[in-house]
């Protein structure tokens, strides 16, 4: 049926009237039955198209709800939690207050040794139980395994606990975007780390292509912004803000140079390197847009310019990664970049090993041709030589007739007769005669001849030895010149035609050459000739540069330029010593640990916490260095050299030349007198006195032993240093007809020797064993430990054992501390918890809240219901009554 229907103006039909009755009892039915649903239902919208804006507004509010009623299940769970927890926390310090209270009644002299015994079984039973609190599973949970809540998080051997969980935290969402740890790690309640053995050495990860912006400057990053580029004349201005890596920032700034210009925009070992065409002359610069800092981040801001030269950025300083490179690390490779016109062709010859060794090694390219009377090589059989001593330059006459090809060589090495022209001249009839005369301003060597054909070869032999600039001697390459014949004539008719010149072929020491065919040979070529040579190939790389190549097929493809080439730069520090590995003292166990296998950071930490050792190893928070904790709690724990140098270039050894004597045997320090602390006697029997008055650090006092006067003949001398196999203090006499045993004396008044694991505890001398005649090694005395509940309960077990009293006095101290985090993780625990608890009520009040939103927009109003429903129901009755009227009616109701 239609749903608009004509006014009438005359009298209507029939069809019309009934038409329009029954729409309206339709009307009138459908709307009773809407609020009946309402009455009945509690709702006001049935269906999202009754009223589309409260539909959207309520799907909101529903969302939200759902949300919200979400986050009151974390809360709930999160409180669970965080009282489980507290009550945990709440036991283990009841247990540390017991025992601190036992430990004092027998901490004195006079106490008996089964009282003793008695405190220390009572110790014991509290480190069972703190292991058992600790290991608390509360919902399928570890309460105290950091982040790793199905890892059971101590383990008890004798004494000895060992934490297996982590520093990290476990986090729900108790609000919208509200975060809320909901435990806490077994190291902030118990102490389960040793002080971090922080890398001293910083790493210095090289800078590569693919290194984030985000990691450059020691982790800061860059600000996104543009930087502005200008030969002098023309600015291009380059937003880096799409850039992820340093390698995406050399690309951008290559494809937007001024206009009409070309930049090579290169990415080294430690920062960017920008040059611009010397073609168009200018002056470069780079400056910033506006207030940015960009250029001045990247390195490379320069507002004064540099001409055509290029900018240096500085160091970038990026920080380490899992996946950095252990080959990457502890310096740059020295490398020189070989840049020839066009494309396809810009060589990068690196250095395989890092350090300084590789820099100043040239790379020249000789034209083969030039330095033989019979023809060059061809392309394909290219060859590469290195001189590490200074070369003379040379080159080729190949004259006329058989006999007489010669070989000229500069008097003097190096490049300064390079590029030297020969030229032979008609010197007139002066008979079997020749002159030689070399001019420096124009690098050109004149030999004369005369004019009538009577010079002979011998002659001309003798007069370039005549003028001293260069000798000369027969050319043997071409098989078809006869050998050497010295009465064979030079013909007048290479006057003017036959020359020579010395091109590349000069050198100074350590210099690369590369023999190749000018116009002919390619960059691909180059770099088999520089592979094929063993002694060249095991010092350096050579590979295209990739920002080089117009397609991937044609890369390498291009020519290189005769007087292209460079030297190696750049190269510093030393490769890492990975075949020696690491010597780890922990829990009364040595362990050498093996990282021969190790490519990257990651590779290297794996093997360290895959140990035997209960290591805790990570890239330390400042992000260039790592840092080597201990999980052993109760026990020494160091790291020293397995015979190499590994744990010192990491920085990772517990011992060396900084390390205070303050802080050794535990920070008991090194107990000196007045005068002399000990003796030390050579195997010449002399005796060196040492005063370790003004020594501050392990290094003063090797130095006062190395440095002394009386010490230096090195027939004689003793050596001191840090031990080459573990720790300590390491003397070394290698004097070849001894008189006298190596011996370190204490003074009597001094404790200094054994303070420095020198001289036994209780013993006076110590003397070089006979099976190592020349060398004694103190013991190590600075052995780091795991600061904790458990190691201090550990440490008061045995000094109770032993009856040390000064031992139990530092145990009390150490447990006084632990009182101290414990009730400071407990007051965490608390303030957490009430935490939650204000955000609980909020929750509920917001829920009110929202819930009355949400009831506004979609339930009903009874009483506007139940009023809509009685009219509509009137209104049905009265159309019912009209209908039946109406339909009742005929043809004689109008007459």
């Amino acid at each position: 049926m239609a749903g608009v229907y004509p006014v009438p103006t005359t009298r209507t039909s029939d069809l019309l009237n009934q038409t329009r009755l029954l729409a309206q009892l339709q009307s009138d039915e459908l709307e009773i039955l809407r609020y009946q649903s309402q009455i009945s239902t509690g709702r006001r919208l049935a269906a999202p198209s009754d009223d589309a804006p409260a539909a959207l507004r309520a799907q909101s509010l529903q969302r939200l709800l759902e949300l919200k009623a979400q986050a009151q299940t974390n809360l709930r769970a999160s409180q669970s939690y965080l009282d489980a927890t507290d009550t945990a926390v709440a036991d283990v310090a009841t247990t540390l207050s017991s025992i601190r209270a036992t430990a004092l009644g027998v901490s004195d002299s006079s106490s008996s040794d089964a009282a003793r015994e008695a405190a220390a079984t009572e110790v014991r039973r509290a480190i069972e139980q703190l292991v058992s609190v600790g290991n608390q599973n509360f919902r399928g949970r570890y309460l105290f395994a950091g982040s790793r809540t199905t890892t059971v998080p101590f383990s008890l051997d004798g004494n000895l606990v060992t934490y297996h969980g982590n520093e990290g935290s476990i986090s729900s969402f108790v609000d919208l975007a509200l975060e809320q740890a909901t435990n806490v790690s077994g190291s902030e309640i118990f102490g389960a780390f040793s002080p971090g053995v922080r890398g001293t050495v910083d790493l210095n990860p090289i800078l590569t292509r693919d290194t984030l912006l985000t990691d450059l400057q020691g982790g800061q990053g860059i600000t996104p912004g543009s930087i502005a580029i200008s030969d002098g004349t023309r600015t291009s201005v380059i937003d880096i803000t799409s850039a992820e890596t340093i390698g995406d920032v050399a690309d951008l700034i290559a494809a937007n140079p001024p206009a009409g210009r070309s930049i090579i925009a290169r990415v080294t070992t430690t920062g960017l390197v920008l040059d611009i065409d010397d073609a168009g002359g200018g002056n470069l610069t780079v400056r910033e847009v506006g207030a940015g800092t960009t250029a001045a981040e990247l390195g490379i801001l320069n507002t004064l310019g540099t001409g055509t030269g290029p900018i240096t950025g500085r160091d970038l300083d990026p920080i380490l990664r899992l996946t950095t490179r252990l080959a990457d690390i502890l310096g740059a490779r020295a490398a020189a970049y070989i840049d020839s016109p066009g494309r396809n062709n810009n060589l990068i010859l690196e250095a395989n090993q890092l350090g300084a060794a590789e820099n100043g090694v040239t790379l020249q390219f000789v034209d083969d041709g030039l330095l033989q009377a019979a023809p060059g090589l061809n392309p394909g059989n290219e060859f590469a030589t290195y001189q590490a001593s200074a070369t003379a330059a040379r080159a080729a006459l190949a004259l006329s007739g058989f006999g007489n090809n010669l070989i000229l060589t500069a008097a003097s090495t190096g490049t300064s007769l390079n590029d030297v022209r020969i030229e032979l001249a008609d010197a007139g009839a002066i008979g079997n005669a020749a002159t030689a005369d070399y001019n420096t301003v124009t690098k050109t060597l004149t030999l004369g001849i005369d004019s009538t054909g009577a010079t002979d070869v011998q002659a001309l032999l003798d007069a370039i030895a005549a003028e001293g600039t260069f000798t000369a001697s027969y050319d043997a390459s071409d098989p078809n010149d006869g050998g050497f014949n010295a009465a064979a004539l030079v013909q007048t008719g290479d006057i003017g035609v036959v020359s020579g010149n010395t091109g590349n072929s000069g050198g100074d020491a350590n210099t690369i050459f590369v023999h190749i065919d000018p116009g002919a040979t390619t960059a691909n070529q180059v770099i088999a000739a520089l592979t094929a040579n063993a002694t060249i190939s095991a010092r350096f790389t050579a590979r295209l540069d990739p920002r080089d190549g117009a397609t991937i097929a044609s890369t390498g493809n291009g020519f290189v330029d005769l007087d292209a080439g460079a030297t190696t730069a750049g190269g510093s520090g030393e490769p890492l010593d990975l075949t020696s590995g690491l010597l780890v003292h922990n829990g009364g166990q040595a362990y050498t640990l093996d990282l021969s296998g190790a490519v990257t950071v990651e590779d290297l930490l794996n093997a360290l916490n895959g140990s035997p050792a209960s290591l805790a190893a990570d890239i330390d928070p400042a992000g260039d260095r790592i840092r080597i904790r201990s999980r052993l709690s109760g026990a020494d724990f160091q790291i020293g050299e397995n015979g190499g140098t590994t744990a010192t270039q990491l920085g990772v050894r517990s011992l060396t030349h900084d390390t205070n004597l303050a802080d050794l045997n535990h920070g008991r320090g090194v107990s000196t007198a007045a005068g002399i602390d000990f003796s030390i006697q050579r195997r010449d029997g002399t005796v060196l006195d040492i005063d370790l008055d003004g020594a501050s650090t392990i290094g003063d006092i090797l130095d006062l032993i190395n440095n002394r006067a009386d010490n230096q003949d090195p027939a004689t001398r003793v050596v001191a240093r840090l031990a080459q196999s573990g720790n300590g203090i390491e003397l070394i006499d290698g004097n070849a007809t001894p008189t006298a045993t190596l011996q370190v004396t204490r003074s009597f008044q001094s404790f200094a020797a054994i303070d420095l694991g020198l001289v036994a505890q209780g013993e006076t001398t110590t003397s070089a064993a006979s099976t190592s005649p020349d060398t004694i090694t103190a013991g190590d005395v600075n052995p780091l430990e795991v600061a904790g509940v458990f190691n201090s309960l550990g440490r008061l077990h045995d000094a109770l054992l032993a009856n040390d009293v000064p031992a139990i006095e530092r145990a009390l101290a150490l447990l006084d501390q632990d009182f101290d985090r414990v009730n400071a993780a407990r007051a965490e625990v608390g303030a957490r918890g009430q935490s939650l608890e204000t955000l609980h009520g909020r929750l509920e009040d917001e829920n009110i809240q929202l819930q009355g939103s949400l009831s506004d927009e979609i339930d009903t109003d009874l009483a506007e219901a139940i009023s809509n429903l009685t009219a509509r129901q009137a209104a049905l009755e009265a159309s019912l009554q009209l209908t039946a009227r109406t339909f009742q009616l005929s043809l004689l109701d109008f007459l």
